[in-house]
């Protein structure tokens, strides 16, 4: 008798014990938050990931695109020279290239928007966004390439140039699309009342 009040107090194996489940074994838990779907844990810095976050990647999108545009009216090019003789930049860069680049960065500009007032076709629209903005990207890329190795011109003349403020705004802002359209595909869409309200002003 007096063995088992002695052992009251300790139950057996198969009792519950309290803070294990029911098969008596222990959930091990890391203690580190699991990160939300579409994010990239240790890649990026929280900064930059939280504006990529922002509103899904439209907010990135949108002015990646504005970007690119704003690129097109700024300096684009500088130091030219042509056979080791300095030219202006106009002598690369004309009116109507400037004009194919702004349009392209709205073009851009118009693929965020279009997924903010066409939630229905988000994932097709950043399938696109995504294709053109790399597009851009390489073009851009390898145009500013071309002109620091220099390149031959169709008369033989050896010309060369060097990316300016215009240049590097319109990379910077196909790379900022590029990633908006891939979080965009990472996450789901908003919901249609959330997305445009019943007067269709955002």
């Amino acid at each position: 008798m007096e063995y088992s009040q002695r052992n009251a107090g300790f139950p057996g194996r198969d009792a519950a014990s309290p803070g294990l489940p029911e098969g008596g074994t222990q959930s091990q838990s890391s203690g580190q938050p699991t990160a939300a779907p579409g994010t990239w844990p240790g890649v990026v810095p929280p900064q930059l990931e939280q504006i990529a976050m922002r509103e899904n990647g439209f907010v990135l999108a949108l002015w990646g695109g504005i970007g690119a545009a704003i690129g097109a009216l700024l300096p684009f090019i500088y130091n030219v020279q042509i056979d080791g003789t300095p030219y202006p930049s106009g002598s690369v860069i004309n009116a109507g290239d400037r004009f194919i680049s702004l349009f392209f960065g709205l073009l851009l500009a118009g693929l965020a928007v279009s997924t903010r007032y066409q939630p229905a076709f988000r994932r097709r629209i950043a399938i696109a966004s995504l294709v053109v903005s790399l597009l851009g990207f390489a073009g851009y890329c390898l145009f500013t390439l071309a002109g620091v190795a220099g390149i031959t011109d169709q008369t033989g003349l050896q010309v060369s140039w060097y990316p300016n403020i215009g240049a590097l705004d319109s990379i910077a802002g196909c790379a900022a699309c590029a990633v908006a359209a891939i979080v965009m595909l990472r996450t789901p869409a908003p919901a249609a009342s959330s997305a445009v309200p019943a007067g269709g002003v955002a």
